[in-house]
């Protein structure tokens, strides 16, 4: 009796054991690396339509014309490097017919003065131009040389960012011909040719 009483302890020892083993037995993991690129997708700057509000002539007094649009400056490079959005223009043309001959006559690009202002980020962080993370310009001269109207310094700048350009043209007393002569203000629609760059860095 002692002896089967022995044989079946062994025997559940030796299942508990086995039971003990299996609980305890350890399976490989599946284990893949996985990689993501960001590929970046540009710079580029686009606004609304530009038109400048007519002019009645009046010589007696000086006149203006302003117009006002909403520049987007899109930058996905994902590299940080900051940007600048610069502007040249032609001289405002217009081509009349006197005694019989086609004539050019010009208002310079220097009439119009351009201001920017930061309306806020669709997506990044904001700049904060106040705190020398970029430059605006007030009144700026135009000029047939392109000169920076926006700037966001390296670090900054990142996703897209809308600014309200406003244009404020000084219609002067006289007016030049092709020859250089000094005429007075001809009525008619005048024609320039405004240019924008966005370019890396600062």
């Amino acid at each position: 009796m002692i002896s089967r009483y022995k044989k079946m302890l062994l025997g559940t020892m030796s299942m508990s054991v086995l039971l003990l083993s299996l609980g305890t037995s350890t399976f490989a993991a599946d284990v893949s690396e996985q990689k993501l690129e960001v590929v970046g997708s540009g710079l580029r700057a686009f606004q609304t339509p530009l038109k400048f509000d007519d002019i009645r002539l009046d010589v007696k007094q000086a006149q203006s014309s302003q117009a006002e649009t909403m520049m987007t400056v899109v930058d996905g490079r994902g590299t940080d490097a900051g940007y600048t959005v610069s502007m040249s223009s032609t001289d405002f043309e217009i081509e009349k017919v006197i005694n019989g001959v086609l004539e050019k006559f010009y208002i310079p690009a220097s009439a119009v003065e351009v201001t920017t202002a930061y309306k806020g980020p669709v997506t990044g962080a904001p700049i904060h131009f106040g705190s020398g993370q970029g430059t605006l310009v007030s009144q700026l001269v135009l000029s047939n040389a392109s000169q920076a109207i926006i700037q966001a310094r390296p670090s900054f700048g990142g996703g897209t960012h809308q600014f309200e350009v406003r244009y404020d043209l000084k219609l002067p007393q006289t007016i030049s011909k092709q020859d250089g002569t000094k005429v007075g203000v001809l009525q008619g629609s005048y024609r320039a040719r405004f240019t924008y760059k966005a370019t890396s860095g600062i």
